[in-house]
């Protein structure tokens, strides 16, 4: 049984972290310093207290998410509500330094979160979460693990979770990463720091397969059609760019490669 906390419509904190960077650039260009402050008392009431506390998370779901279709998928709470904290962290800082008239440490400071929010909101890719990724896996939690497959696979272990999707609901892969072989596309940032060893393995285990390294800053379009929201992540298509999953985490990719429905495919 779940017990952890319900999953949330992920376009909500991708607002909110919208509004937070377009606030702190805005804020930067005409030296208004109360930008800090104030989002960092928004940023840490919905952190705190959730959503209905926080002021543009409670307008995203009053106002916009009813006229908006269902999400395509929901996600844990935890890892946002994390990068909000350090948000919140960020900002302090960067408000104390204001009022200690180091305007400069405090626009750096208050533009590093602008930085990452407009990351987190336009590519979906939220360092923060990342981070809150890496301490769960550090003090020996539940690994985070998502594998969408684009057939009924029947099985998936017991750190995975998967879910079925109908045949071509991702779009095909582009002509251009096709060369008569299966293909693995791997999105990555700067900031990943598994991605090569996610890539080294791929090429090691799947030798006969194409491997193309994909970086999400200069394939927006890609990344977001395939809703890329973490690095890395992979998406599996076969010879003639069918998406056969979708591979969220290093963990996915590993449990991918080692799983019984992959073994049926090679065969």
């Amino acid at each position: 049984m779940h017990d952890g906390p319900a999953p949330i419509d992920p376009r909500g904190p991708r607002t909110n972290q919208a509004v937070l960077a377009t606030a702190l650039v805005l804020g930067f260009l005409t030296s208004q310093t109360w930008v800090a402050p104030l989002f960092a008392v928004v940023l840490f009431l919905g952190a705190a207290f959730g959503p209905k506390w926080g002021p543009v998370l409670r307008f995203y779901g009053a106002v916009i998410r009813p006229r908006l279709s269902p999400p395509a998928e929901l996600e844990d709470p935890r890892p946002p509500r994390f990068a909000a904290t350090v948000g919140v962290i960020f900002l302090v800082a960067a408000t104390i330094s204001f009022a200690a008239g180091a305007t400069g440490l405090g626009w750096a400071l208050s533009l590093v979160v602008a930085a990452l929010a407009a990351l987190a909101a336009v590519t979906g890719l939220c360092v923060g979460c990342e981070m809150y990724v890496m301490l769960v896996r550090l003090r020996g939690g539940v690994r985070v693990v998502t594998v969408e497959r684009s057939f009924h696979d029947g099985e998936a272990s017991a750190h995975t979770s998967a879910r079925s999707t109908r045949r071509g609901e991702h779009p095909s892969v582009p002509d251009t990463f096709l060369d008569g072989s299966d293909v693995w596309l791997v999105f990555t940032t700067e900031y990943c720091a598994v991605c090569p060893g996610i890539v080294e393995m791929l090429i090691t285990e799947r030798p006969d397969d194409r491997v193309v390294t994909l970086d999400v800053a200069d394939h927006l379009d890609l990344a977001s059609a395939y809703r890329v929201r973490r690095a890395p992540t992979v998406v599996r298509a076969s010879a003639d760019g069918t998406v056969i999953s979708r591979l969220s985490g290093a963990d996915a990719v590993r449990a991918e490669l080692r799983s019984p429905v992959d073994a049926s495919i090679r065969a």
